[in-house]
């Protein structure tokens, strides 16, 4: 690729992942466009609660997390090691980690079943000692998606990647079925690759080139407790805890407990929507309930804050990661999570550069793999994977 130019849109995790691969490969003619000011995240990375899970019942995900927490481990500060758990409540969950265990086992990621006791002790107030056991998986963890970020811009920028910020992309330039740049408010951007990794607003961008994205925007609900005297406010030391048979999560905050469900009909969000737009209390608020019920901590707690995130599903739950099959030189890095981010920037730069470390199957993330498809059937295929997504994620 020398002598050619790669224009990134989106300043997010995973156009910040990318920036930072592709400079870190010696590729530096990079120039990373975002509208949002610098030092503000308002999209999903800004209000993703940070989990960070390895083990997957699907490899390519787990290669993509494992890749993710490789890099984050290595800023300093900003990966916290401190175990998921995953709680069961009836004797099926807990026969059913038996396969969880093999599987981590053949990718080297630890992982063993312990008892209801064990995981109330590293968890007070987000476990019930009345549960049937738990899954411990030692090394994982969350990160704050903000910071990680920064320090990967950071990084990025200190090996000579430009950021453009402030600059709202209007449409891509499009010439022969090659894109030729993007557009801003104040002209015209060349570029001989454009990698879009804008999440949610990807649809919107790529269908000024006549892209279709294969992914639905769906709305998604957390919430942050009161202060809580049970809690220090120091750094995150207690285990992420996730309720597989009831599709609910939570963790630490400071001094708050943070929790969210899937435990509701997914609610897809208008194309280019906003992150963090106003709560849908009647599909939203009985999920959180329920949640609040099943764990400790939250039955008494009182919610001080709900947010609504907004994130993308695609037909097969996994990220679109490749070229666009439709118009030459477009890239996509969408529908990734945190989780995955750092894997998918990885990625995204080793085809790119022609470089492959042979884990992670490209032809599975690939964009093409969806040709042809109708937005309505892509729709009808994604929209049902929302609850499921959280086992795979």
């Amino acid at each position: 690729m020398a002598g050619q130019r790669v224009v990134v849109v989106g300043a997010g995790i995973v156009g910040a992942s990318v920036a930072h691969h592709l400079t870190e490969c010696g590729f530096t003619d990079v120039l990373v466009i975002d509208a949002r000011s610098e030092g503000t995240l308002p999209g999903s990375t800004g209000l993703a609660p940070g989990l960070v899970g390895r083990l997957s019942s699907d490899r390519d995900l787990a290669r993509l997390a494992l890749d993710s927490v490789e890099l984050y481990a290595r800023r300093p500060g900003q990966f916290h090691p401190v175990g998921c758990l995953e709680v069961a409540t009836s004797e099926a969950q807990l026969t059913g980690f038996a396969d969880d265990v093999r599987d981590g086992a053949a990718l080297g990621i630890d992982a063993r079943v312990i008892t209801a006791s064990e995981a109330a002790a590293l968890a007070p107030g987000l476990v019930d000692d009345s549960a049937e056991g738990a899954l411990f998986i030692p090394g994982d963890g969350a990160v704050d998606p903000v910071a990680v970020t920064a320090s990967l811009i950071d990084s990025a920028r200190g090996r000579g990647a430009q950021f453009r910020w402030s600059s709202p992309v209007r449409q891509l330039e499009e010439q022969s079925g090659r894109v030729t740049g993007v557009r801003l408010d104040n002209g015209v951007v060349r570029a001989d690759t454009v990698v879009l990794a804008v999440g949610i607003w990807g649809p919107t961008l790529a269908a000024t080139a006549g892209v279709q994205v294969p992914m639905v925007p769906v709305e998604h609900p957390y919430a942050f407790t009161a202060p809580s005297d049970d809690l220090t406010g120091e750094a995150l030391t207690m285990p992420i805890v996730r309720y597989p048979e009831h599709a609910v999560y939570c963790r630490t905050h400071g001094t708050r407990y943070g929790f969210g469900s899937y435990d509701h009909e997914p609610v897809p969000a208008a194309l280019g929507a906003t992150a963090g737009r106003r709560f849908r209390d009647k599909v939203f608020e009985p999920a959180l309930t329920r949640a609040r019920k099943l764990v400790p901590a939250l039955r008494t707690a009182d919610v001080e804050k709900r947010i609504n995130g907004v994130f993308a599903l695609t037909p097969d739950e996994l990220p679109l990661v490749g070229p666009a099959p439709e118009v030459r030189g477009l890239w996509l890095a969408e529908a990734s999570w945190v989780t995955h981010a750092g894997g998918v920037g990885k990625l995204l730069a080793e085809q790119l550069l022609g470089l492959s470390s042979g884990l992670v199957d490209p032809a599975r993330l690939a964009p093409a793999r969806f040709a042809g498809w109708s937005a309505d059937r892509v729709a009808k295929a994604a929209l049902p994977h929302y609850r499921g997504i959280y086992l795979t994620h």
